[in-house]
Formats: C-alpha cells, sequence, structure tokens
C-alpha cells in the first residue's frame, strides 16, 4: 500500500492484531506483565542484597531493561511508553482507572505552558541523567537507584495532578529526548488512512476521545497529518477511539521522519546533536582529558569520598560540557560550510544547522546500542545467579547467592568487532539521511551534494570520534 507517498504496510489487516488493538484493555495488557516485573524490581532493590552485582532488581533494571529498551527505541519508537509503569502511575491516578473510560478525572487538568512546549527542559533532565550514572555511578548504587525511582514515580503523580493527560511523559521525563529521537528511527506508525475523511470528520474523536475511549494521550491529531513518531506512544487509544476505522500501524522505511518531516526545530536539532555527543564527543573528552584535568582539580579542590570525590566529579562535569559543546559547534560549523558550498544566500547557518542536524540521530542511537551491548555481554552471565538468589528468599530478595558465575556471552574482541559493525551502521544510516536532507533542500543535484559534503564530513568526524572512544575504552 501506498500512503502519501511512501510505501507502508498496515499491521491491522492482520486479523488477530486488528482484534488485540481493539480491545478497550489492550493497553493494560501490555503494561500488567511490565508493572509486575516492576514491582519486583523495586522490592529487591530496597529490601534485597545491597551488592548490586547480586540484586536482582539492580541486575534486571541496568542490564536487562535498560538494554532491551534502548535496541526498542529503534524498532518500535515510544512503543514502551505504552507499557511503562512510571506514566502509568500518573494516568492511572489521573483517569482514576486502570483501562475503562470515566467522565470525569483527578486533578486541575490545566494547559502546560505554552513557551515549555519544546525540549529545552527535557535535555537538561536527560544530560544530568547520564551524568549521574557516569559521576556517581548510578547503576552500581541500590540506594542512589531507589531514589531514581522514587523521584520519577512521585514525579509523574504530581505532574499528572496539575497538567492534563501525559505532560510528564512529553517534557519531564528524563528518557524522553532519547526515546523521542530515537523513534523518528523506527519502522512502525500510526497515521491516518485517508486525510478526506479526516477533513469531514466533526468529532476528531481521535484527539477529543469519545465515550469508549480517550483521545491522544500525547496531544497528537491525527486528522491534520502526523509527520513524526517524536511524540506518538503507540498507545493505539486514537485506533479505538476511531470512528471511521481511518488510522493504520504501518510498518514503513526506517528513519523516514528524519528527512520527510514537514519542519524542523531548533530544539529537535540540538537534541540529536546533544544524544549523539554524549556517546561520541563525551566519552572521547573522559578518555584522553579525565586523569590530566582530574589531577588538576585535585590540587584546588578537597577531595571527597566516593562516589563524592569532588575532584572528579567537577572534571567530568566539565568535560561533559566541553565534548556537548564541541559537538554542537562541530555541527554548527560544518552547516555553515554546508551554506557556503552550497552557495545558497537565501538559507543561514541556523537553518542549515536546523535542518541538517537530524541526520546525526543514527549514529547516536546505534552507538548507544553498542555501549549497552558491550554491558551486556560482559554481566549477562549474571542472571541465572540472580534469579536463584531471589528465589531463596522470595520476593525480598536478602540472601546473597554463594557464587554467580559472570560468564561472558561473547569475548571482548568479538564484542569490539559487533559495536564496530552496529557504529559503521550508523555512520551509513546517518550519510544516507544527510544525503535525502540535502535532496529536499535543493532541487539541483550538484549543488544538494555540494551542500551534503561538509555535513557528511561533520558524521564523519563523529563517527570516528565513538570509534576512537570505543577502542580507547578496551
Amino acid at each position: 500500500m501506498r500512503l502519501g507517498g511512501k510505501r507502508s504496510w498496515d499491521l491491522l489487516n492482520i486479523g488477530i492484531i486488528r482484534r488485540l488493538v481493539r480491545l478497550p484493555y489492550f493497553q493494560f495488557l501490555l503494561l500488567a506483565p511490565a508493572m509486575a516485573f516492576f514491582i519486583l524490581a523495586a522490592v529487591t532493590i530496597i529490601f534485597g542484597v545491597q551488592h548490586p552485582a547480586y540484586n536482582f532488581g539492580m541486575v534486571f533494571t541496568w542490564v536487562v531493561w535498560w538494554g532491551m529498551l534502548i535496541i526498542m527505541f529503534v524498532v518500535v519508537g515510544r512503543g514502551w511508553c505504552a507499557m511503562c509503569p512510571f506514566g502509568a502511575f500518573g494516568e492511572w491516578v489521573q483517569r482514576l482507572s486502570l483501562w475503562w473510560r470515566r467522565n470525569w478525572s483527578l486533578g486541575f487538568n490545566f494547559k502546560y505552558p505554552r513557551r515549555l512546549k519544546n525540549l529545552w527542559l527535557a535535555i537538561g533532565i536527560f544530560v544530568i541523567f547520564i551524568f549521574l550514572d557516569n559521576g556517581f555511578g548510578l547503576s552500581n548504587s541500590p540506594p542512589l537507584t531507589v531514589g531514581l525511582i522514587a523521584v520519577l514515580i512521585l514525579g509523574a503523580i504530581w505532574v499528572s495532578l496539575f497538567y492534563e493527560r501525559r505532560t510528564f511523559c512529553l517534557y519531564h521525563c528524563p528518557l524522553t529526548v532519547l526515546i523521542g529521537m530515537s523513534s523518528m528511527m523506527a519502522p512502525l506508525e500510526i497515521r491516518r488512512k485517508d486525510a478526506d475523511t479526516c477533513r469531514q470528520c466533526k468529532d476528531k474523536a481521535c484527539y477529543n476521545g469519545n465515550d469508549h475511549a480517550y483521545g491522544c494521550p500525547t496531544f497528537e491529531f491525527q486528522g491534520r497529518g502526523m509527520d513524526s513518531n517524536r511524540n506518538c506512544t503507540l498507545c493505539t487509544e486514537c485506533i479505538r477511539a476511531c470512528p471511521h476505522d481511518n488510522i493504520a500501524i504501518n510498518v514503513r522505511g526506517v528513519g523516514r521522519d528524519l528527512w520527510a518531516r514537514k519542519k524542523g526545530r531548533l530544539d529537535e536539532s540540538v537534541a540529536a546533536v546533544i544524544i549523539t555527543g554524549l556517546v561520541s564527543m563525551v566519552p572521547l573528552s573522559l578518555v584522553l582529558f579525565l586523569p590530566g584535568v582530574k589531577s588538576f582539580m585535585e590540587t584546588v579542590l578537597p577531595a571527597g569520598t566516593p562516589p563524592a570525590d569532588w575532584p572528579r566529579l567537577v572534571s567530568i562535569g566539565l568535560l561533559f560540557l566541553a565534548g556537548l559543546v564541541g559537538a554542537l559547534l562541530l555541527v554548527y560549523g560544518f552547516s555553515y560550510l554546508g551554506r557556503r558550498f552550497s552557495g545558497s544566500q537565501a538559507t543561514g547557518t541556523k537553518a542549515f544547522f536546523i535542518h541538517f542536524a537530524y541526520a546525526v540521530i543514527p549514529l547516536g542511537a546505534m552507538k548507544f546500542i553498542a555501549d549497552i551491548l558491550d554491558h551486556i555481554f560482559r554481566t549477562w552471565g549474571a542472571v541465572g545467579g540472580v534469579i536463584g538468589g531471589l528465589f531463596q528468599d522470595f520476593p525480598l530478595n536478602r540472601i546473597a547467592p554463594e557464587e554467580i558465575a559472570i560468564r561472558q556471552l561473547m569475548t571482548a574482541d568479538q564484542t569490539y568487532v559487533l559495536q564496530v559493525v552496529l557504529i559503521a551502521i550508523g555512520l551509513g544510516l546517518s550519510f544516507f539521511v544527510a544525503y535525502r536532507l540535502a535532496g529536499r533542500m535543493f532541487a539541483e543535484k550538484e549543488t544538494a551534494f555540494r551542500a551534503f559534503v561538509p555535513v557528511g564530513a561533520s558524521v564523519l568526524v563523529m563517527g570516528m570520534a565513538a570509534m576512537w572512544s570505543l577502542s580507547a575504552a578496551l
């Protein structure tokens, strides 16, 4: 089937999928097992043995869940959000129901301030989240992990009591930037089928809801014609609400949103560079300069007790800032060269940056996957041991197993080869997206190619930084 000038295939043509999606409790069916695992993991983290390698909740949160989550981003986009326990807590309190439709809700249902409906706050929260893991060892600390869980649950509930729908998920979740921008690569999308049908619809039930279903929790309006997966959580509420059967779940080309969206946004472009900079320029700067900067900081700052080692924390913070600023300047500088090389007088450097920065997303997403696979392959062998320890004292997990065998699924060299392949795939996809973006900006092929060359060079530099940081960390 061809929709909007692109090839796609509607999964709702498959009978069993169509019947499942139309169940009023379909989302709850996805959420229930995730919530059960979440509660079990939280209980074991709070009450269980405090060694992170022996604790069921820590291993499943930071090895199994974290790894699967990042991989899911580029497969089903924000599909995880439909089953996320944190968003569910806020939504359940707000709606006072698990899935059934109510005509009233708890809370004030204020509209979120228009000037805050962007990614700037979310970018800051995401950078802080990654810094906490690098600086304080969040993923190796049960107390810090418990604190993070508490903040997310309370934050989701608090925001949901004040603001309408899933405002927390869009603008306050620590992962909304990563999962939202990465979802633009995903080969799944929910889109309207026929524009004329939507224009003639008076109820706009996909957005407003009706007696049987809620409207879109993330304020997406299918009737207007969506061109990006960034906010769509694949909750399928719009499908159940639409009285005209005019919404499809399409399988489409990977990464199409990155070049086919109607208009770029500065906050999205900066988010794209920040995401990629965090896994390329930042780790490279840490590998190259952390020992020297830390030695200098030890001469001017008092030493603390790990993890609150102030010379180290300040050094990491400065190098985080340097790596992110360097990534932004790199892409912006090559955008300037792209504008000059193309000979364009009508388009400014800022507009070039906004248009082309989306190209780095595949590289950043694949580098995130490469990094997490290294962690998984080195520690996955502990899963059997921690499950055995859990059943010795279910569900509190207070007894440490006598022995946990940390069996590597792949050798360090094999893992490195796989990581290089993944980064190379991301690099190739980023080149492809940059080329498509150039073709969209300039109809004349030679002009488009001249614009593409500097942008492709910036992608290559970030790709080499990612590869270098990978090899330096061996």
